[in-house]
């Protein structure tokens, strides 16, 4: 009995640890772009650029995990590409020019990507209908965990001076874990495969394709605002570095509070209700942060854009569901994509605005994304939803 509930804890954990790599390797962008421009010598939108390599990996690896999911063993998977993320992570220290880091950044993030579709797929053989729930919305948390404990840990170790490859190589570690992880557990009998007969193949009805648009919009609006938060806040208001980077773990601290919060008040009100709410609360807390006469509200804003989230990316996905109920199985992964490829165009588009204007026109182009999220949302309420 000991021995199965620990090697269930080892399957939960590689599915929770491969949202907190992720997580971790985006959250610090924003922090860590100054200190490395100064490092290579190159403006600091060039170093967010060159993130674009790790975003679009991702993107290629969610799209590659469609095809090679289901031909490699879950164990596998986990083994061999959290091995090899550790070990390009830890030895990014020998990199000595931005393209050759683009490339470790790019196969990191398609790495990240198949992980990601693998951890999902976990979790479904794992668990049963009604706790699938709860387990994506814990996956979302442990996503917010990493992003604030990775943004004050690096925030911290560049004040003491540390570089930033140690960022890096501090969640490399944490990838080897995932590996050990994988090799010592027993996945037992689980498959990929679903018996059953042939899905129907339905058309994706006009609300779904609006919210999948309205997941693009979310994730480049959220990242427009992270990537540069901690740069605004240096540049308008002359805060250091250790506060600045800190901003972005206040967002992280809202964003986990609210998903504690979400997981009970979605069972109350509904997941459409929330999402209708959610998108307007979200592009609220996204104005404050660059209308504030001062900075030093920026904390507290930034914690109070988190929560106001309540959790919309996870909510939004189960709406979705709601409004197409003979949805294909791979409708979510399919919206996860959509998601990622807010993400991964994120560093190159707004680094391009950051040079047209500056850091706060980033921010601002954060909140137009979420002003066209609402328009999306508010639309796909409108349209007749699928029928059974």
């Amino acid at each position: 009995m000991a021995k199965d509930l620990k090697n269930a804890i080892s399957l939960t954990a590689i599915s929770f640890l491969c949202y907190f790599v992720l997580s971790a390797l985006l959250a610090p962008i924003g922090i860590l772009a100054p200190v490395m421009a100064e490092y290579f010598d190159e403006p600091v939108t060039n170093i967010t650029k060159n993130f674009g390599w790790l975003t679009t990996g991702n993107l290629l690896g969610a799209l590659l995990a469609v095809v090679i999911s289901s031909h490699f063993p879950l164990k596998t998977l986990f083994a061999w590409i959290y091995g090899l993320i550790g070990v390009l992570l830890i030895s990014v220290g020998l990199v000595s020019d931005l393209l050759a880091l683009g490339l470790v950044l790019a196969l990191v993030g398609m790495g990240c990507g198949i992980g990601l579709a693998a951890a999902a797929i976990l979790i479904t053989l794992r668990f049963d209908a009604q706790r699938k729930a709860s387990m994506l919305i814990l996956t979302d948390a442990c996503f917010s965990v990493a992003g604030f404990v990775i943004a004050w840990t690096t925030a911290t170790l560049l004040y003491f001076e540390f570089g930033w490859q140690s960022t890096f190589q501090l969640i490399g570690v944490f990838a080897l874990v995932i590996a050990a992880l994988a090799i010592t557990a027993n996945f037992g009998d689980l498959s990929q495969e679903k018996p059953g007969a042939e899905e129907r193949k339905l058309p994706w009805p006009t609300s779904v394709k609006l919210l999948g648009a309205g997941l693009f919009l979310y994730t480049l609006g959220q990242y427009s605002a992270i990537f540069w938060l901690p740069i605004y806040a240096e540049e308008t208001f002359a805060l250091n570095k250790l506060l600045a980077g800190g901003l972005v773990g206040q967002f992280w601290t809202g964003m986990f509070a609210a998903q504690i919060f979400t997981s009970w008040w979605v069972m109350k009100i509904g997941a459409g209700r929330l999402v209708g709410l959610a998108v307007f609360t979200t592009f609220a807390g996204s104005v404050s942060l660059w209308v504030t006469p001062s900075g030093s509200w920026l904390p507290a804003l930034a914690a109070l854009w988190g929560f106001l989230n309540f959790s919309l990316l996870k909510a939004t996905l189960s709406y979705a569901t709601e409004l197409f109920p003979d949805h294909p199985r791979n409708l979510v992964p399919m919206l996860l994509l959509c998601a990622t490829g807010g993400t991964a165009i994120s560093p190159l588009l707004t680094s391009a605005v950051v040079d047209l204007f500056d850091a706060r026109g980033s921010l601002i182009m954060g909140s137009i994304c979420y002003a066209l999220l609402i328009l999306c949302v508010m639309l796909a309420r409108q349209t007749p939803r699928a029928q059974s």
